[in-house]
């Protein structure tokens, strides 16, 4: 019941009042020039006592267009504003070491993530939730492999050297399952070729997160020890964006 009375209340507000404010307004400059200009024998004239309750309801209808436009504008306005700063925390150079889980993530390395809970507040503490991709300042061990660079999603992970890497996992139809295979003991990969992995699940409680970011730091289901190397293959270098860089006229204005 109060879901619906609050649907038909703004629609009330955000559609029948600017219609009624229109409607009004064109209705009154129509009779104001009919007074004004239009000469007729017995010509029909509103009575001074409707007229004013007419411009009355009119000025209140226009009243309340003036003030949702207003807001309406602040708001947009608002999120324009904080649109450099949401910015700025999707992409950017690592100020300091950083620990995401079981990884440790060097200063000066270059982040890529997406947080759908950030609304653009100022001084808001340094988090890698909704991480999309890092290009470390320095190799860095993942998963028994040195990497340059990570995608989470489909995780692949840049290798930053030549290197031989194993076990090596398989697929098995039999059990449903990944295994170890059995005649490919390890693969000798290339520096700048791509690591794939399986991510087994981590299973959480989704009911309790439910509207909240996902944990953060040390806390993060970033495991990389549950990983299960399945190959290595040639493939394009892991791509990110560059750190954000805010616009000329917005640092000059601030």
């Amino acid at each position: 019941m109060s879901a619906l009375f609050s649907t038909l209340l703004n629609f009330f507000l955000a559609t029948l009042l600017p219609m009624l404010a229109l409607v009004l307004t064109c209705a009154l400059l129509i009779y104001g020039v009919y007074v004004r200009w239009i000469d007729i024998p017995q010509k029909l004239l509103l009575a001074p006592r409707a007229l004013h309750v007419l411009i009355a309801a009119t000025l209140l209808c226009n009243v309340w267009v003036g003030v949702r436009f207003y807001l309406s504008h602040s708001a947009q306005q608002a999120w324009h504003d904080s649109a450099s700063v949401r910015a700025s925390r999707e992409r950017f150079v690592l100020p300091q070491d950083f620990q995401y889980g079981e990884v440790l993530i060097p200063a000066g390395s270059l982040i890529n993530r997406r947080d759908p809970f950030d609304k653009g507040e100022p001084n808001r503490p340094l988090a890698l939730h909704g991480l999309e991709a890092v290009r470390f300042a320095q190799p860095v061990e993942i998963a028994g492999v040195l990497a340059s660079a990570l995608q989470i999603l489909p995780m692949r992970v840049e290798l930053a050297e030549d290197q031989r890497l194993g076990p090596v996992y398989r697929y098995d139809n039999a059990s449903q399952g990944w295994v170890p295979n059995t005649v490919i003991k390890g693969v000798a990969c290339k520096k700048g070729q791509i690591a794939l992995f399986q991510v087994p699940h981590v299973p959480y409680d989704v009911q309790a997160e439910v509207g909240k970011p996902a944990p953060d730091g040390p806390d993060a289901r970033f495991l990389p020890s549950q990983w299960l190397l399945r190959t290595c293959e040639n493939g394009p270098p892991i791509a990110l964006e560059p750190a954000y860089n805010k616009p000329a006229t917005a640092a000059a204005a601030q």
